[in-house]
């Protein structure tokens, strides 16, 4: 059943998306007063939408033009739509499980206020759908144009005093290419310079395609750090073609490439071992739970040695935190890309769905894991609750996890 669901996640999201766009829009008609729906079109109307749908998400987008804009209005109306149906079924529910209540209080004698609380019911409902389009209109303008320097503390066991200090900026899941050309990736770079950092990590998904390498790749190779800038590959590296990939970056940047590799920065004489690891993905969406060569590559580094993990995918940290791994540095998900606000810091997404490690920072034992919510955009350019970050991470020795971890 899990295979079968993400095989075949797009079509029954499109499924999805159909009925979620039918009945926000038969709510809002129908909250209006304009028309009264007939029972079956609650059937045929959802089947022609998603014939829609199909035919508009099967064909090539331009790279420009008025089709490509049409493309982007309607996407974002379908995103809007998924949400909002969300809200009409949270509200439904609760609003029945307020009704059964009133019922019960009017077994009991007690004149209940049913059609004055239905009302208001129906208020927050559309309200809420309303407030979906305009989030997602939000994440289409201003929302994926925020940036989050994300800045925190983390210590370390067995941390040599000399690394104390380390200065570590990561960046994720850049997607060079449609929406990353050579100009706003420069300057993302320079932000990143800024900072000064002493290393600079990039945790995959480099690229989409290499039509553009020889502008993007050596904007990206303008990353400065006086350790070194460390890359691994990404599942959209792996599309493209991994070794490509690698040829591209050892061509116009300086950069250390590993994989499946381990390497040491070195600071006054101490020692940090990196590993980075290759992608291995169940999917396009999970990792796997457990890799060979990271239990390879991590007996051979020097017992009492600190050890600096790079994985793609977050899925790793468990067995990364048994073998003892001080930090794991992922990205893959983008925080959802579109979130919402939850508790604790946290924030709901389908990322959820991916990995049990959808965003922010996480500590098992005397192991750390931060899942970096991405540089880039990927399918389309909308960011809700779930800014471009840069995280700069600053080692320091003993035990334990100082700064603002949450995302």
């Amino acid at each position: 059943m899990t295979r079968f669901f993400w095989r075949n996640f797009f079509q029954l999201l499109l499924l999805f998306v159909a009925g979620a766009q039918w009945t926000c829009f038969a709510w809002l008609l129908t909250v209006a007063g304009l028309v009264s729906i007939p029972p079956h079109m609650n059937l045929s109307m959802p089947i022609a939408i998603y014939a829609l749908n199909r035919a508009i998400v099967t064909r090539p987008v331009p790279a420009r033009g008025p089709w490509r804009s049409a493309r982007r209005v309607y996407t974002g109306v379908a995103f809007a739509s998924l949400f909002g149906c969300l809200v009409l079924l949270l509200v439904g529910l609760l609003w029945s499980i307020a009704r059964a209540a009133f019922a019960v209080a009017d077994l009991a004698g007690a004149g209940m206020p049913v059609d004055a609380l239905a009302g208001v019911a129906r208020t927050l409902a559309t309200c809420g759908v309303l407030g979906c389009g305009a989030a997602i209109a939000y994440g289409y303008g201003p929302g994926q144009r925020r940036l989050w320097v994300n800045s925190f503390d983390v210590e370390i066991e067995r941390l040599d005093l000399r690394l104390d200090g380390l200065r570590v900026a990561q960046i994720s899941d850049i997607h060079l290419g449609v929406y990353m050309d050579e100009h706003a990736i420069a300057r993302y770079v320079d932000r990143v310079n800024a900072l000064e950092p002493d290393v600079v990590v990039i945790t995959g998904d480099v690229t989409d395609g290499l039509d553009h390498a020889p502008r993007t790749f050596p904007a990206l190779g303008r990353l400065r750090a006086p350790c070194g800038v460390f890359v691994i590959l990404g599942n959209h590296d792996v599309y493209t073609g991994a070794d490509r990939v690698a040829a591209a970056l050892a061509r116009w940047t300086s950069f250390r490439i590993l994989r499946d590799h381990r390497d040491v920065i070195e600071r006054d004489g101490a020692h940090l071992h990196v590993i980075g690891l290759d992608d291995r993905g169940m999917d396009w969406a999970r990792g796997v739970r457990r890799c060979r060569e990271l239990d390879i590559l991590f007996a051979a580094v020097p017992p009492g040695g600190p050890v600096l993990l790079l994985t793609h995918r977050p899925d790793l940290f468990d067995q990364a935190a048994r073998l003892g791994v001080a930090l794991v540095l992922a990205g893959h998900t983008h925080g959802g890309q579109m979130a919402i606000p939850w508790t604790r810091g946290r924030s709901a997404s389908l990322a959820r769905f991916m990995t049990r490690y959808p965003r922010g920072t996480y500590r098992k034992g005397r192991s750390t894991l931060h899942v970096n919510l991405g540089l880039g955009i990927t399918g389309q350019p909308v960011r809700v609750a779930s800014p471009r970050e840069i995280t700069c991470i600053t080692l320091r020795a003993a035990g334990g996890v100082k700064g603002g971890l949450g995302a």
